[in-house]
């Protein structure tokens, strides 16, 4: 296990602001990263984006006191974007790559990240369904035997939360979305104790 203690100092400053997510920048070997951290949902996560035309995701779950797995799944994406080349003096290993980003988060929240943000980077570590529609549109009442799908509650939990995803799970609600921008309604978003 891999302590951020980085994450920790962020963190400590999130709570101070009343923020639960944060959205910042990262650079290793010149290669960019945008990165955000969600710390509504238990355990934690941190996604790291690669920057272009097809970023790839990785996505770590931060565990109580601020741990990971000293691995990442997509390994060789990553060694591949950040163009390391063979060392035999030296075997590059997730631990330097989560040493190098402890280092360079930072110690004040600057920028909360949009939930279309999350869900598009979620959608692709996750299992949530409907990836393209990442606009909340609303509220679906369940019928009678019928119970709110754990693909949708995972979308749900990325976009809003552990506690949005909780009131679906106690009230049988499913969220909504849509493809289009323009039929976002997040009016909607306080008001599933209506549905």
């Amino acid at each position: 296990m891999f302590e951020f203690t980085g994450l920790r100092v962020l963190h400590q400053d999130m709570i101070k602001k009343g923020e639960d997510r944060v959205v910042f920048s990262f650079k290793y070997n010149e290669k960019e990263f945008s990165c955000i951290f969600l710390s509504d949902i238990i355990p934690y996560r941190l996604y790291l984006t690669t920057l272009g035309s097809k970023p790839e995701v990785f996505e770590l779950e931060i565990e109580k006191g601020y741990k990971a797995r000293g691995y990442l799944e997509n390994y060789k994406k990553l060694v591949a974007y950040l163009d390391l080349k063979y060392d035999p003096n030296h075997i590059f290993k997730p631990k330097d790559f989560f040493k190098a980003l402890n280092n360079k988060i930072p110690t004040a929240f600057s920028k909360r990240p949009t939930y279309t943000e999350v869900l598009m980077n979620a959608g692709k570590r996750r299992d949530i369904e409907e990836v393209n529609k990442i606009y909340f549109c609303g509220w679906y009442t369940n019928p009678v035997g019928k119970k709110v799908r754990p693909e949708n509650l995972e979308k749900t939990k990325s976009a809003f939360g552990d506690k949005k995803a909780k009131l679906c799970i106690e009230k049988n609600i499913s969220s909504r979305w849509t493809d289009v921008a323009e039929d976002e309604d997040l009016t909607k978003l306080n008001s599933e104790d209506k549905v």
